[in-house]
């Protein structure tokens, strides 16, 4: 027997009103006792231990699906604006007919994004009678996240050379630091997701190593005051 089990503290539950499924405050948590289950909009959560997701957190749905080259997820997008650690259990992910963006259903596969942007696949259970498809995790995951996507289509993000018409900026997405190739005087200014900047140099390569794993921009503007952005992967 599956038990749908929410606690109530400083904890909003609704439907899919732009596209928030559930709010968890700062001070709250949400405890999901072994054996039972918690469906967030069709992401259903069933933990072998006693699990807690943890606030601040939201989880949100989107119908935007996830591209990398010439793949592409189904059109249902599960995330959490922090992310989900330490889970062990089962990981069920529901899905329509109608969202599944050209994919065979035999051919489905659960996918993960990790802290650092990064996607991995696993190769579940694909129920078609009950459009579902979920996979048991024996070992700890983290992820931030879910959606699922046709086996060896992999939405994993391959490091490229970023460049505009005069601006090269390279490796993306980087661990350590960030090159700038152009003939241009410039000014290099990078922010995080807060619009929050961190960085800001002339010179033709940046340190990012001590940042935190995430999303940053990077806007290069040079002497005519012409600015050009380039979304960085920080790993």
């Amino acid at each position: 027997m599956k038990i749908l089990l929410y606690l109530f503290f400083g904890l909003l539950v609704s439907p899919s009103i732009f596209s928030q499924i559930v709010s968890v405050s700062s001070n709250s948590s949400i405890h999901i006792a072994s054996g039972s289950s918690v469906s967030l909009g069709g992401l259903e959560i069933e933990p072998g231990n006693e699990y807690a997701i943890t606030g601040a957190n939201a989880v949100s749905h989107s119908s935007t699906p996830i591209s990398s080259g010439q793949n592409s997820s189904v059109n249902r997008v599960y995330s959490s604006s922090a992310p989900l650690s330490g889970f062990i259990g089962t990981l069920t992910f529901h899905y329509l007919d109608g969202e599944l963006n050209g994919i065979e259903e035999a051919n489905l596969v659960l996918e993960l994004q990790a802290e650092d942007d990064t996607w991995t696949s696993y190769e579940g259970t694909v129920d078609e009678a009950n459009n579902t498809v979920s996979y048991t995790f024996s070992d700890a995951v983290t992820f931030k996240a879910v959606t699922a996507s046709a086996s060896g289509a992999t939405l994993m993000i391959q490091e490229v050379v970023t460049q505009s018409n005069t601006i090269v900026v390279y490796p993306n997405p980087t661990a350590n630091r960030i090159y700038i190739q152009t003939q241009e005087n410039f000014r290099a200014d990078l922010y995080d997701v807060m619009g929050r900047k961190v960085q800001s140099t002339h010179q033709n390569e940046m340190d990012v190593s001590r940042l935190s794993k995430g999303n940053y921009l990077l806007n290069i503007t040079t002497k005519e005051n012409e600015t050009t952005t380039f979304r960085i992967i920080k790993k």
